[in-house]
C-alpha cells in the first residue's frame, strides 16, 4: 500500500463530502456545462439530485433523477472500488472480461438514453 495514494483517496473523499454538505445545503451544485451551451440533458444530468435523494432514502426520486445511472450504480460502484484498490495498492487496472462487456453496455444504454431524452421529450 502508498500512503500518498491513501492520503489522496481520503482527501477526495473529505472534498466530495464537504460538496455534498454545501449542495443540500444552498441547493447550488456545479451547473451542467454541456447543458448551457448546447441546451440539451448531458447523460449525467440529474445525478447530484439523484445522489441527494438517494442519501435521503427517495429512491424512487432517485430513480427519476436518472434512471440509467441509478440502475447501473452497483455496477459502477463495483468498478470505482476497483479502481480505488489498484490505485491504493499501486498496481495497474486491468479489467475482466465481464467488468469490460458491462461497462460497453452501460456505455451503450447511457447513449441510447442521453439521445431519447433529448429527442424524444416526455410532456407532461
Amino acid at each position: 500500500m502508498q500512503p500518498g495514494r491513501l492520503r489522496n483517496v481520503l482527501f477526495t473523499a473529505l472534498l466530495l463530502a464537504v460538496y455534498y454538505g454545501l449542495v443540500k445545503n444552498t441547493g447550488m451544485g456545479i451547473p451542467c456545462l454541456f447543458r448551457y451551451f448546447f441546451h440539451w440533458k448531458c447523460p449525467g444530468c440529474g445525478v447530484t439530485h439523484m445522489l441527494l435523494c438517494a442519501a435521503e432514502g427517495d429512491f424512487r426520486q432517485a430513480f427519476l433523477s436518472n434512471p440509467v445511472i441509478f440502475c447501473g450504480s452497483p455496477f459502477l460502484v463495483w468498478i470505482l472500488g476497483r479502481a480505488l484498490r489498484d490505485y491504493i495498492r499501486g498496481g495497474g487496472n486491468v479489467w475482466r472480461k465481464w467488468e469490460e462487456a458491462g461497462m460497453v453496455l452501460f456505455l451503450s444504454v447511457l447513449f441510447i438514453f442521453f439521445l431519447a431524452r433529448n429527442l424524444c421529450p416526455v410532456s407532461g
